[in-house]
């Protein structure tokens, strides 16, 4: 695409600048996001990012993830500043946002997995503290059945897990609503000096159960630090809200069966996918082992 294309997007928001650099970032999946570098009339120089909804996406509007991103930033929560959302298709073919470029790194240093792990669970507690009352309206995502009955694996090993699922009646959550990100983990995240300075890619983000995300960052951390990673990241999430441990081994049923089903398509290597597999299949068991009474869940 030419690079004209870009520099009328921006027009708007700087004047008589130039885009000089197009740098596609990888990560996410349902999403083209590109840096554009930009040369502005002054001859300073800043950078933005571009968010594309293409025909592979699968989260939230354009429009949605702007009104939340907005919404987020006048809060105490770390994002982009939201600074353009155009669903026309006058410039570009499919819907796109563009949004505040901020320097950091998804990277957790292994020596420092610890306190950024702790880092971690006090951020998400902080998210689902969030008063609600501002956001835009957001789907609900507070019951894990009937989906996980879908996703479970089959096979014979699985017989009783999914008899006793399929013998749960009250698996609502019944609490009051949070914020949910719906997709925190590691690379969602911008790190620098040690602090998280932004949460990026909300397009999954609800209202709901905040078990659900820490199930959903349980089984990240799992795959990246181990067991003791997973069981870190809970402990210190507990600091701040009372865990129902027979809750979060019903997410952790769902998160894990729903990885195992779908990671085939995340264009992983084959050595990573077949870790994350065995993994995940391990927090199926031990979640397993907590709902049919084995076992309490770390």
């Amino acid at each position: 695409m030419s690079y004209d294309v870009y520099t009328r997007i921006v027009a708007d928001l700087f004047p008589r600048s130039k885009v000089e650099r197009v740098v596609r970032l990888m990560g996410g999946v349902s999403a083209d996001v590109h840096r554009l570098d930009l040369k502005l009339f002054d001859g300073s120089t800043t950078s933005l990012v571009l968010r594309s909804h293409g025909a592979s996406h699968s989260g939230h509007s354009a429009e949605l993830e702007y009104q939340l991103l907005r919404a987020l930033h006048k809060s105490s929560i770390s994002v982009p500043e939201p600074l353009l959302v155009d669903v026309s298709g006058s410039l570009l073919v499919d819907p796109f946002l563009v949004i505040e470029f901020i320097e950091g790194t998804s990277n957790i240093p292994v020596a420092q997995n610890g306190q950024c792990i702790d880092l971690m669970a006090d951020t998400l507690a902080a998210i689902h503290a969030l008063p609600t009352s501002d956001l835009p309206t957001l789907p609900m995502r507070n019951d894990p059945l009937p989906e996980v009955l879908h996703y479970l694996p089959k096979g014979n090993e699985w017989e009783n897990l999914l008899a006793h699922l399929q013998s749960l009646s009250e698996t609502e959550y019944l609490g009051l609503p949070k914020l949910l990100h719906g997709d925190f983990w590691p690379e969602n995240l911008l790190w620098r000096q040690g602090s998280i300075v932004s949460i990026l890619d909300w397009e999954d983000a609800a209202f709901g159960d905040p078990l659900s995300d820490v199930a959903c960052c349980r089984l990240e951390l799992r795959y990246k630090f181990g067991q003791a990673g997973m069981q870190r990241f809970t402990q210190a999430y507990a600091k701040h809200r009372i865990v129902d441990c027979d809750r979060l081994a019903l997410w952790q049923v769902y998160v894990a069966s729903a990885a195992q089903r779908f990671m085939g398509g995340w264009g992983l290597d084959t050595a990573l996918e077949e870790h994350m597999r065995t993994e995940a299949l391990n927090s199926i068991r031990e979640a397993g082992d907590t709902l049919t009474g084995r076992k309490v869940i770390t």
